[in-house]
């Protein structure tokens, strides 16, 4: 009896540590990501801001060539949705336009296996001649005060940045080829 006692005075002592620790762990993680892709600032904020085109450099999608995919009726404005469920990963999420702005296109991210999550786009113009533009892609996890959520969330970056830089590269090949066909 005397061991059980012992064992659960050590279970819950270290179940407090753990707690308190986590309570000094950040309530929020930011993933961001960014690529610099030589087309005008135009024309990416018109593949962004159209969640009809996502399906062509989203990494979820491009990376299982089975995924079902559906869209909202209306595909380029505030409250558009992509939604998707992936079969050969199992991934599955709905990506909401929120707001659009000249600038920045804001975005809400629900993911499988998740909180919910507010984000989007930064673009800048940039070159001589503003014929490049930076895109950021940037996200902000919000953690719940669990311990092992907030542990969690050390993870987080190492998580979605690498689907982040895929989908960089991938809209940037796209876009380049693109406008290349189109300057043609």
């Amino acid at each position: 009896m005397r061991l059980i006692k012992m064992f659960l005075f050590v279970l819950i002592g270290l179940f407090a540590v753990v707690t308190i620790i986590g309570l000094f762990i950040p309530s929020s993680v930011k993933v961001s990501r960014g690529i610099i892709i030589t087309a005008d600032s135009a024309t990416v904020h018109n593949e962004l801001s159209d969640v009809k085109n996502w399906n062509k450099w989203l990494p979820w999608i491009t990376a299982d060539s089975g995924a079902i995919v559906q869209l909202s009726p209306v595909t380029d404005q505030t409250g558009s949705f992509f939604k998707w469920k992936g079969l050969k990963y199992e991934s599955s999420g709905t990506l909401t336009l929120q707001q659009i702005e000249p600038d920045v296109i804001y975005v809400l991210y629900q993911l499988k296996e998740m909180n919910d999550a507010e984000g989007g786009f930064r673009l800048r113009s940039s070159g001589a001649v503003k014929q490049e533009t930076e895109v950021q892609w940037f996200m902000e996890y919000k953690l719940k005060w669990y311990p092992w959520e907030r542990f969690y969330g050390i993870f987080v970056d190492h998580i979605i940045g690498p689907a982040f830089d895929e989908g960089l590269e991938q809209l940037k090949t796209y876009l380049e080829a693109k406008t290349s066909t189109i300057s043609s």
